[in-house]
């Protein structure tokens, strides 16, 4: 169902009125938000008009009787004068209600889009609100929509900025498809992400970006070429209850629309496309064990999965068998059996670039967990395809309060072998060497490196968000909403976090080329390098560990970052043939 824009601001004039009596005034036509407790008033305004003498239309509806702005008395319909405005503008403006209450407040101008919603919200129904999104260059967006809490670390009582699930609906409850911003799907389903356990709030923001710039397309981009792996997304500034919250991702969700896959059948009751959702890191999502059997198909999860497509509410029994076939051939097959089919299990290229993805970013975080496993189309094929989400934990940030910046997110940490927990496919696709997997990696490694993963460029990505948020205002309204921020327990500096990053990863990449996308590491043990593996290479690095010759990366047998007595036990293990755990 489309949105008819007028028909619904019309339909929901009342109930916004109602709602949010206060914000009843409007500037070129964007309706201003405000938050009484802190004296704010807040506009959506186009950002060519920053920067520059800004005058604009003024009115305001019957819920406000006198307007004073800058001590200068407005009547609805005045064009008016604001002077010079950028991210830094603070206005002084004083407006009388119908019921006789003057509301004092600073006006300020952002060009982020305004997301404004009131109502009680909880964490296990949706619950139908007035909904309001004033966009700068287009007409503002008032409607019906069905919000939630979601999350899980920002899923708690205490927490201010926590996660929504939105979900647009009509009048009568049905559907209602929007496009809220034109580089965007049009459709009624929407997350609203505030970065609340991110120091700089916008990592998974542009880690997102970075995964839709970089990774290869599925297996299936032939049939739907518009298929994608990651979320798009709109930075706004969130309002909700009259109160300033702060800065959300305004995101498109992983789903069935998002990564194409193909429809369930009602007519045939043929499911065909499929989606699971690993929400937390288990042997099962590890695809280190799986049950004797393929799991009930009545039940909505499988251990730590949780079937999202089709919706189990409307389609049951589901389907888990691909999901575990590759989980079944990854921990129980022998290795030519393994070999030999898992490239029809799941996507090698795309699962190449995700193994990338995680070393540059370190994103631990995101093996076992955070992760979506889609199938287009069981009926042609039951290979899985991964789809990235959640992704705070990563570019040098852990998720621990206590020590956000700890050792195990440093630079020289080496994510397949510091981290243990890992797919056991991906393990065993290494340890193989599986139809050249370890090259395919290197050569795929130094084609991003010199595009998306070059250091400019990941660099660039954190400072132009930062940029825009500073022009706009909306760093120091986050700032000054979130210091001391409870749930972090420190204070919001985005210079100072920015500062870190950017610092931090040039190390990192140094250490990716030199110690992990290179080519000693395929031939895991020939430490000097004479294409065999024998006592020789032992000699070589016990001169290493005594300091008789320059200890290299080469050196690190074992992968562990370090040159030691592991890596002599690791290599002569090798030339015996005995296993290295």
């Amino acid at each position: 169902m489309k949105l008819r824009l007028f028909t619904y601001v019309t339909i929901f004039a009342a109930l916004l009125t109602a709602s949010n009596s206060h914000a009843q005034v409007y500037i070129n036509g964007h309706r201003v938000a405000s938050d009484e407790s802190r004296g704010m008033w807040l506009c959506s305004i186009p950002e060519d008009n920053f920067g520059q003498s800004f005058k604009a239309l003024v009115t305001f509806g019957d819920t406000i009787s006198a307007v004073t702005i800058d001590n200068i008395s407005v009547t609805s319909g005045d064009s008016i004068s604001f002077g010079i405005i950028n991210g830094t503008s603070a206005i002084a403006v004083e407006a009388l209600t119908s019921e006789g209450k003057t509301l004092t407040a600073s006006l300020q101008f952002t060009f982020l889009p305004i997301v404004e919603f009131n109502g009680i919200v909880n964490k296990l129904d949706f619950v139908t609100l007035p909904f309001s999104i004033m966009r700068p260059d287009d007409e503002d967006i008032s409607a019906l929509a069905k919000v939630r809490y979601r999350g899980s670390l920002t899923n708690q009582n205490n927490v201010v900025k926590r996660g929504y699930r939105v979900k647009f609906v009509d009048a009568e409850g049905n559907k209602l498809d929007i496009r809220p911003f034109a580089n965007l799907r049009e459709d009624n389903n929407w997350v609203l992400e505030g970065g609340a356990a991110d120091l700089l709030r916008v990592r998974n923001y542009v880690c997102a970006g970075l995964w839709n710039d970089m990774a290869t397309k599925p297996y299936y981009s032939d049939e739907q070429p518009r298929a994608r792996t990651a979320t798009r997304g709109q930075l706004v500034e969130l309002f909700r209850n009259g109160e300033y919250i702060g800065l959300y991702d305004m995101c498109e969700p992983i789903d069935r629309k998002q990564m194409r896959l193909v429809k369930y059948e009602e007519d045939t009751m043929q499911i065909h496309g499929l989606l699971w959702k690993a929400d937390d890191r288990s042997r099962v999502t590890l695809m280190d064990t799986m049950p004797p059997k393929v799991p009930n198909g009545y039940y909505t999860r499988f251990d730590k999965f949780e079937i999202k497509y089709p919706d189990i509410e409307e389609v049951h029994p589901t389907d888990y068998t691909p999901l575990y076939n590759l989980g079944v051939l990854s921990a129980y097959a022998d290795d030519e059996t393994f070999a030999e089919q898992i490239a029809d299990r799941v996507d090698i290229p795309a699962i190449i670039d995700y193994y990338i993805f995680c070393e540059a970013l370190f994103a631990f975080d995101s093996e076992g967990k955070n992760v979506y496993w889609g199938c287009y189309d069981r009926t042609q094929s039951e290979k899985l395809t991964p789809a990235m989400w959640d992704i705070d934990v990563s570019f040098g940030q852990d998720w621990k309060v206590t020590s956000m910046h700890g050792d195990r997110v440093q630079p020289w940490n080496d994510f397949m072998n510091n981290v243990y927990n890992h797919h056991r496919f991906l393990k065993r696709l290494r340890s193989l060497d599986v139809d050249g997997f370890n090259a395919k990696v290197n050569q795929r490694y130094q084609e991003l490196r010199s595009v998306e993963l070059s250091d400019d460029s990941l660099c660039n990505r954190f400072i132009e968000v930062i940029d825009m948020l500073k022009r706009s205002g909306t760093a120091t309204r986050e700032q000054n909403r979130y210091n001391p921020d409870a749930l972090l327990m420190t204070n919001i500096d985005f210079d100072s976090e920015l500062s870190y990053i950017v610092n931090w990863i040039p190390r990192r990449m140094k250490y990716l080329d030199d110690y992990v996308f290179v080519e000693h590491r395929i031939k895991r043990g020939d430490v000097n390098d004479d294409g065999i593996i024998d006592v020789s290479d032992v000699n070589q690095i016990i001169n290493m560990i005594l300091n008789f010759i320059p200890g290299t990366p080469i050196g690190d047998a074992n992968y562990d970052s370090r040159v030691d007595v592991a890596d002599v036990n690791y290599t002569i293990n090798i030339i015996l043939g005995l296993p290295n755990d």
